[in-house]
């Protein structure tokens, strides 16, 4: 198996996508962001069912597209699977028949067969898709796509359309399925809990453009920008109205770190399970519990600062908490404080750390 690169621009009216990545092999490499970001628009291209208007994109060494120098691979000859986001099964073929669909006629029935089987469709290889569930649907979309044993993968919002008790019970099949084939997959979707699952590699597309791209962990601790930190689930941030040398400074009080800040610095973000509580006359940031919502595993508490900031701490479900209306110091870890960008510069944003000093307004 061999990378999927892209380096690609397209523009269609006012909106323009420009995107470069590499989708490696063994790897699910996923794209997040807000409707209309551009992430189906890029799975398009790298299927070949849209031209860029710039750029290139193939696998390993293979050329699928070149723009300048007229290059241009059709999609039946690319070997890409691909699972759109409302299945695009045929209506009056069968589930057999769809999962056949594309195959080598000398290969299709022992592909049907094979897929039907792994994917737990054999007992309905002769109903029509009008008569399966949307979790058997999706299945059939899936077993289609892999049957023709594809090069690359790619799959548009694969769970959009299933009932949310059946999505983990898909997303293991998946995982599972990726794993023993190997090859490159590239994955749109907008639910974070698939991304977390799935992905090995996590980019993040706001208004045509990717704002970050590195491992999963790591972008989901350092996003670089504040468009980029909110698709990511982030809502707590500072922002900052000076930087000097090591210094930022902001409403919430002055923050002193080891280098020199950036100067397009906009806000310092801060993931919500990495607040602690303590005293309001102890160190930290001042304010009032507002409210308290039981998220499951962990409770939020929603908190207004005295600068009349909001921050929202998560603490696990167990930990005895103030109740609504207390008043609260709120303890900023500072290796988890992170510095975001107003919006994405010429190339996305990779991820790193930052550790330093604060000093809380009015102490």
């Amino acid at each position: 198996m061999t990378t999927l690169w892209m380096d690609v621009a397209w523009r269609r009216g006012a909106f323009a996508l420009q995107a470069a990545l590499r989708a490696r092999p063994d790897e699910v490499t996923a794209l997040l962001g807000p409707s209309g970001s551009g992430k189906s628009s890029l799975l398009r291209l790298a299927a070949g069912l849209a031209r860029p208007d710039e750029g290139r994109i193939g696998l390993g060494e293979k050329l699928w597209l070149d723009r300048a120098a007229g290059v241009f691979v059709p999609p039946q000859r690319r070997g890409v699977g691909m699972v759109f986001q409302d299945y695009a099964l045929f209506p009056h073929r069968s589930v057999a028949a769809n999962v056949g669909f594309g195959v080598a006629r000398r290969q299709r029935r022992v592909q049907v067969a094979v897929w039907l089987r792994r994917l737990g469709l054999a007992h309905l290889a002769d109903r029509l898709p009008h008569q399966l569930s949307g979790g058997e649907r999706q299945r059939v979309a899936l077993a289609r796509a892999l049957a023709m044993e594809p090069q690359v993968l790619l799959l548009d919002e694969p769970f959009s359309a299933v009932d949310p008790r059946l999505r983990q019970a898909l997303r293991e099949l998946l995982a599972e399925v990726l794993a023993e084939t190997g090859r490159p997959t590239l994955l749109v979707s907008h639910d974070l809990d698939d991304v977390r699952y799935l992905a090995d590699t996590v980019g993040v597309m706001v208004a045509g453009r990717l704002h970050c791209l590195g491992p999963r962990a790591a972008v989901f601790d350092d996003p670089g920008t504040r468009e980029a930190a909110e698709v990511l689930g982030w809502r707590n941030f500072l922002p900052v109205e000076g930087v000097a040398g090591c210094e930022v400074v902001g409403p919430w009080g002055r923050l002193r770190l080891p280098e020199p800040v950036p100067a397009d610095v906009a806000w310092l973000g801060v993931r919500g399970e990495r607040l602690r509580l303590g005293s309001p006359r102890g160190e930290g940031l001042k304010g009032r519990v507002l409210r308290i919502t039981d998220l499951g595993a962990v409770r939020e508490l929603s908190c207004r600062l005295d600068c009349g900031l909001m921050l929202h701490v998560r603490r696990p479900w167990d930990e005895p908490l103030p109740v609504a209306g207390s008043e609260v110091g709120i303890q900023l870890p500072l290796p988890a404080l992170r510095p975001l960008r107003v919006k994405v510069g010429g190339r996305p944003h990779r991820p790193c750390s930052v550790v330093g000093e604060w000093q809380a307004k009015g102490r």
